[in-house]
């Protein structure tokens, strides 16, 4: 049993003065140290940032780090989709209440701090937006300004996935065909060639990929070869490498979730052989160019420019929550066409398979992060529940939730070390789901 609880909920003082005098339009303010970013840094740490650059010092957590996040376009290849006007409005009705929300957590047996607490600590949130039934709620930018562009990391998976269900939607791709029927050249004579689509989608392909801690500080893994040479210039193909991947012995694809952005990436690819056009023009013509954008939308490149779809999506925090809508009744509000139907969204909720998911370490960070067990991953998707929410995380702290039943959704930023020892789970997916329970009534929820 999940308890929802907001305390002090009327009692305006507990709040700062600013709360009491802050009209609905305003974002909400907490006194974090990342508010620095806020502001320009120096000439001399930009400089300095820039010669310390490398994968591990970008993963560190870091004030480089939150740096390369922030201007993650100086550091790599980008494509640049600009935003098709008008611009959507969104309205807000910021309720400064939710900064006192806490949620029983069962990971730990005991109630978080609230919100505002947390959105101060160790994880470094540097935005959170969330909306409920058409307009935004909760709107703050701890470290970063709301016209700042950030990584979605691996949060951005979700729309290979969405992409994936609207070929299929249209009659393009079927997902019990083996990954061989559409990269062909790729995959012809490796352990991919007869692995069907929907088991790469729920990243159950039965390959020795996983992207975990132990495999990617091993610079012998295969990840960690992957990685290095999608992100780094002479370091190789990361299709070469992809070729290499072996199967796990006594596993057959479709038995056991193990989450690889390898499966994402030969989607991207599998995307763009089908559509004949590159993926990031296919996401403009689907997704980007009807939500009503304000700013661009940005996805970095591999040394050989395939779009890295798998992590590399740069928006603006707003942007970011206006794709989020798509997937809840309130789509309408960004958009005057249906992107994902009613069929296309059961699609995505209904892929997965929970006997997969079970004893998965995805399952371990759920528990933690929700303070509750999800019932399984799904098209992309890291966790999704029986009541039809989901959420993807990204790589240091990013995501997105969405909740069609309570309609409701959020996304957030954050920059801070991937060590649970260090900095402690992340809280911010428990504490969208706990709000929108309390927004839709619920004080209690199985």
């Amino acid at each position: 049993v999940i308890a929802v609880t907001l305390a002090h909920m009327l009692i305006l003082p507990f709040f700062p003065r600013q709360h009491e005098t802050m009209t609905e339009e305003e974002p909400l303010q907490v006194d974090s140290h990342m508010k620095k970013w806020k502001v320009p840094p120096s000439l001399s740490f930009v400089s300095g940032c820039v010669e310390r650059y490398s994968f591990s010092n970008w993963q560190s957590g870091n004030d480089d780090s939150v740096y390369y996040n922030l201007n993650i376009s100086s550091f790599f290849k980008t494509k640049l989709v600009m935003p098709t006007p008008p611009t959507s409005t969104l309205e807000r009705n910021i309720k400064p209440d939710l900064l006192n929300l806490t949620f029983f957590d069962q990971s730990t047996g005991a109630d978080t701090v609230p919100l505002k607490e947390y959105l101060c600590g160790p994880k470094q949130v540097q935005a959170m937006m969330m909306m409920h039934k058409g307009k935004v709620v909760f709107e703050i930018f701890p470290g970063m300004n709301t016209n700042d562009m950030h990584m979605w990391m691996s949060a951005a998976k979700t729309s290979v996935g969405l992409l994936c269900v609207l070929l299929w939607e249209d009659g393009k791709l079927d997902f019990d065909k083996p990954i061989g029927t559409y990269v062909p050249d790729l995959v012809r004579g490796t352990a991919w060639e007869n692995i069907p689509v929907k088991h790469i989608m729920n990243m159950c392909s039965g390959l020795d990929i996983e992207e975990n801690f132990e495999n990617l500080v091993n610079p012998n893994s295969f990840i960690s070869k992957f990685f290095t040479s999608a992100f780094e210039e002479g370091k190789g193909s990361f299709r070469e490498i992809l070729k290499t991947a072996k199967p796990l012995p006594g596993i057959k694809s479709g038995q056991v979730f193990q989450y690889s952005s390898t499966n994402t990436m030969l989607l991207v690819i599998m995307i763009e052989e089908i559509t004949q056009i590159p993926y990031e023009q296919f996401f403009k013509q689907r997704v980007w160019s009807k939500i009503g954008a304000k700013y661009p939308f940005l996805i970095g490149l591999a040394p050989d420019h395939t779009p890295m779809g798998a992590g590399f999506n740069v928006t603006t925090p707003e942007d970011f929550l206006r794709y989020a809508t798509i997937f809840t009744p309130m789509w309408n509000v960004v958009s005057k066409e249906k992107i994902v139907s009613d069929k296309a969204l059961k699609c995505i909720q209904e892929m997965g398979d929970p006997a997969c998911y079970k004893g998965s370490t995805e399952r371990g960070y759920g528990f933690r992060w929700f303070g509750e067990y999800p019932e399984k991953n799904t098209a992309q998707w890291d966790h999704a529940f029986p009541d039809g929410a989901m959420f993807k995380h990204g790589n240091m702290g990013q995501g997105i939730y969405v909740d069609p039943k309570r309609d409701f959704c959020g996304v957030y930023f954050g920059l801070a070390s991937n060590d649970e020892n260090i900095t402690g789970a992340d809280k911010s997916p428990g504490f969208m789901r706990a709000a929108a329970k309390l927004l839709a009534g619920e004080k209690m929820a199985l």
